[in-house]
């Protein structure tokens, strides 16, 4: 059997190139633009294949055709079209393994090694087609194989596998992309040329029979046209996906830009945050990204509450409300919130997305005018009962008093001294109702506060003694000055120490520290109590709300005022079966 010597076309060589380069590209250019599209997935996809399968084919056949034999062979079209079956075919498996799917390894060598069979199927295929019997270098072919599939790796792995080179932020990795695949094709065509042996399959015609030249224009003038068209398809469906995409982009810098929004996957996992989540919440991205939003829980809400929450948005209705979220330093905020469900062809969420307005502001002016509201309340039966109440008081005192001066009996004296102490008692009630009818001004004059709560504590000793509790007082300072009024502000510590010692039943220790931080004087007094609930510790402070069995909340109400009327604030922390801190927080005064 004798060998025929090959030799090429240079100028069909390089027209066969420019093609393969042209639908290399056409083809990257459809598969990408299938993750932005939803309508048209299936027709970009087919169009893709068809695109690359025709640009390996079109590299062979041209190729094969641009080779000078010395007897050009007669061409055998089912196995031409067979040849070019091959292509397509395996063209749309290599692509369907990695398009859609999850980035795995074995998802990128196979669709590198559907690549490789579509290269080397379509040669092989080809070679037959044109009654030439091939006989390859083992040596050689395995190299050439390796080649065209560690290319394919590459080029597959950088479009749709690289976490750092993404095509949306790179525009030179597409066009690469192409060359690289079509440097593939070029390649394999000549390494398997080069580690091929060609022998005469049967009689070879000769002369003017084959159909050269004719059959090369016509094939050469049918792939212009199929580019060309598939070109102009990718550049209409890129030019309306670039219409689309600015109009979302639109869309989102507007959302962005009035809105906190965030996207999560179904197990509730954060997969976008914008920049107004990260400005309010105080975390940073990536310390957000890929938690869930337990890392916002205030505890301000019930688990049923978010068990509601899910149960909603997890049937595909829209969840609509209000939630409390805790900031990274520890604030907290409020936000009013939509979470809108996306909905899979089975019905079952894949994603969710969360758009809050930052309603904080509106819910504290709402705080102050329920507290106010509340206030009115108390002022008005405060201002109509009071002086009614006082009257009666003063005589049933003055007559108990005068009972106990020719009282002899031991035991009748006892109930006398009991009616006088609850006379005390309602006379205090009374005066913590006139303090909210008829505020006082408070009456400021510069002060150490270190003996103020010195005085406090000397006062309370006894009382703690006897419940076993033992009161501290920490000072950084010998002098802590403010502006203050004494009496009023021994009212709120006597107060705060004296529902920590009630709160502690079996005995504990009160620490009670002062300090200047920012300019600021804090005072802390904190119990080793019961705590207070999550859910009663916002109610602390309105009028007729308590935690204790005997008391009407008027007390803590009347020492949150006071610290008010001071330029202060109070702040409460509480941890069940741990204790509570009162955090009290007022303008210093230079020594």
């Amino acid at each position: 059997m004798t060998e025929i010597i090959v030799s090429f076309n240079p100028i069909l060589i390089f027209a066969a190139v420019i093609l393969t380069i042209m639908a290399s590209y056409t083809a990257l250019d459809l598969f990408t633009l299938i993750k932005t599209s939803e309508s048209n997935q299936r027709f970009l996809f087919l169009g893709g294949t068809f695109s690359l399968g025709i640009g390996i084919w079109i590299m062979n056949f041209i190729g094969i055709v641009a080779i000078n034999i010395n007897a050009s062979g007669s061409y055998n079209i089912p196995l031409t079209l067979l040849s070019m079956i091959f292509g397509i075919s395996f063209t749309g498996m290599a692509f369907n393994a990695v398009i859609g799917r999850q980035p795995k390894t074995g998802n990128l060598l196979a669709g590198s090694f559907f690549l490789t069979m579509a290269v080397l199927s379509i040669h092989v295929t080809g070679m037959f087609a044109i009654g030439m019997h091939v006989q390859f270098g083992s040596i050689v072919f395995l190299i050439s194989t390796l080649i065209i599939f560690a290319s394919f790796l590459f080029s597959l792995w950088m479009l749709f596998y690289s976490k750092s080179l993404s095509y949306s932020r790179h525009i030179w990795i597409k066009p690469l992309s192409a060359l690289i695949i079509a440097g593939a094709v070029a390649e394999g065509y000549f390494l398997l040329i080069r580690s091929s042996s060609f022998y005469p399959n049967g009689e070879i015609s000769r002369g003017g029979g084959s159909p050269g030249t004719f059959l090369i224009f016509l094939v050469l003038f049918a792939a212009i046209l199929i580019l060309s068209g598939l070109i102009a398809s990718s550049t209409l469906m890129s030019k309306r996906l670039e219409a689309s995409d600015t109009h979302l982009h639109d869309i989102q810098a507007a959302l962005d830009e009035s809105s906190i929004v965030a996207i999560t996957d179904p197990k509730g996992i954060i997969t976008y945050v914008n920049d107004k989540f990260v400005e309010i919440s105080k975390y940073e991205e990536y310390e957000l990204m890929g938690k869930n939003h337990n890392i916002l829980n205030s505890g301000y809400h019930s688990p049923e509450f978010f068990h509601q929450l899910w149960k909603t948005i997890g049937s595909g209705e829209i969840w609509k409300g209000e939630i409390r979220n805790k900031a990274k330093d520890g604030s907290y905020y409020w936000v009013h919130t939509t979470i809108v469900p996306f909905m899979n062809a089975n019905g079952k969420p894949y994603q969710y997305l969360a758009i809050r307005n930052d309603i904080t502001e509106r819910k504290k002016t709402e705080e102050v005018l329920h507290q106010q509201d509340k206030l009115a309340a108390v002022g008005q039966l405060a201002a109509g009962v009071a002086h009614e109440i006082r009257n009666p008081l003063t005589t049933m005192k003055g007559y108990t008093e005068f009972l106990q001066l020719d009282e002899t009996n031991e035991e009748r004296q006892e109930y006398l001294s009991i009616i006088l102490d609850e006379i005390d008692r309602v006379n205090n009630i009374v005066e913590d109702f006139m303090v909210l009818a008829k505020p006082k001004a408070a009456e400021l004059e510069e002060r150490d506060i270190i003996p103020i709560v010195k005085n406090v504590i000397s006062f309370l000793e006894f009382e703690a003694r006897k419940r076993d509790v033992k009161i501290r007082f920490e000072y950084e300072r010998d002098i802590i000055q403010i502006e203050c009024d004494e009496n009023r502000l021994k009212q709120v510590f006597l107060n705060f120490i004296k529902n920590g010692i009630e709160a502690m039943p079996d005995g504990g220790d009160i620490t009670v520290r002062a300090a200047i931080i920012n300019n600021q004087v804090q005072i802390a007094i904190q119990d080793t109590g019961v705590g207070i609930p999550q859910e009663k510790l916002k109610n602390i402070g309105e009028p007729f709300f308590t935690t204790k069995k005997n008391g009407n909340g008027l007390g803590l109400m009347v020492s949150f005022k006071i610290i008010e009327s001071h330029n202060g604030k109070v702040f409460i922390e509480s941890e069940l079966n741990k204790g509570t801190t009162f955090n009290i927080v007022l303008p210093a005064k230079s020594a």
